[in-house]
């Protein structure tokens, strides 16, 4: 157990997945020697930091605005009935089957499960050729509404290994992946922002950075013991059904606060 950045948890000499420090259950780290491709994602890396560097970009931005992608993506795909990948991953990672403690295990093993996926965004959005589609699926000079089948999404989907995944990135307006292709857009359009503001496509803002482990472990934790009628619904209603009800009233925060 080591404090390290998530883009170095990989020990490739062990094949594990190195867990946080400051989080409290009871694993050193998790068993990668069923899945050759979270091994391979943390060899290409620093290919990928260095791709960052020479677009001048700091590899901990670019691989920190990934992982929040990637990590919205995992709690929605809870509702992606062609996800296949990462049910395997996190079964093997629980050992063979998360069972019962499925809820657990989608927090303990989120980012050894989705680590090649952020480093496929990372390096699919330091590729100026993906910049370009952005502009061209935005209208260009001439803005128009992002369809279904937004050809900049439907390219992001087929880096991952998931060519139907576009509609599903094309129906979510709440995921920082819209926030850097705005920047692009409206940095190309020479839109100018309030005063003193610099548009920085790689800025995550601070209400889209995903949770700890450590903080969802404790929420978790305080679920169970509390039986105030406050969170008593949380320990009737599926997980699945949980997600939906905080993704709508995180839905209408997002349009109030607009």
């Amino acid at each position: 157990v080591r404090y390290l950045p998530r883009r170095q948890r990989v020990c490739l000499r062990h094949g594990r997945w190195l867990l946080d420090a400051d989080a409290d259950q009871p694993l050193e780290h998790l068993d990668l020697r069923l899945l050759p491709e979270v091994v391979a994602a943390q060899r290409r890396w620093p290919g990928v930091a260095r791709r960052a560097v020479c677009a001048g970009v700091e590899p901990q931005q670019a691989f920190t605005l990934a992982h929040a992608v990637v990590a919205r993506w995992w709690e929605q795909a809870l509702y992606w009935e062609q996800e296949e990948i990462w049910p395997r991953r996190l079964h093997h990672l629980a050992g063979g089957n998360a069972g019962s403690q499925l809820e657990w295990w989608r927090i303990v093993g989120r980012d050894a499960a989705i680590f090649p996926e952020v480093t496929a965004v990372a390096e699919a959005l330091l590729e100026p050729a993906m910049a370009e589609l952005a502009w061209r699926a935005s209208g260009g000079m001439q803005p128009r509404a992002r369809g279904a089948d937004d050809p900049f999404r439907r390219q992001l989907g087929e880096r991952v290994g998931r060519p139907w995944l576009g509609p599903e990135l094309a129906a979510d307006h709440g995921n920082p992946l819209n926030e850097w292709t705005g920047a692009i857009v409206r940095a190309r359009r020479h839109e100018t922002g309030s005063p003193g503001w610099r548009e920085d496509p790689w800025r995550l803002k601070r209400e889209q950075q995903p949770a700890t482990m450590a903080g969802q472990l404790r929420v978790m934790a305080a679920e169970a013991q509390s039986g105030g009628s406050g969170t008593r619904w949380r320990a009737t209603v599926s997980a699945e059904h949980r997600f939906r009800i905080t993704q709508l009233v995180d839905e209408a925060r997002e349009q109030l606060v607009e």
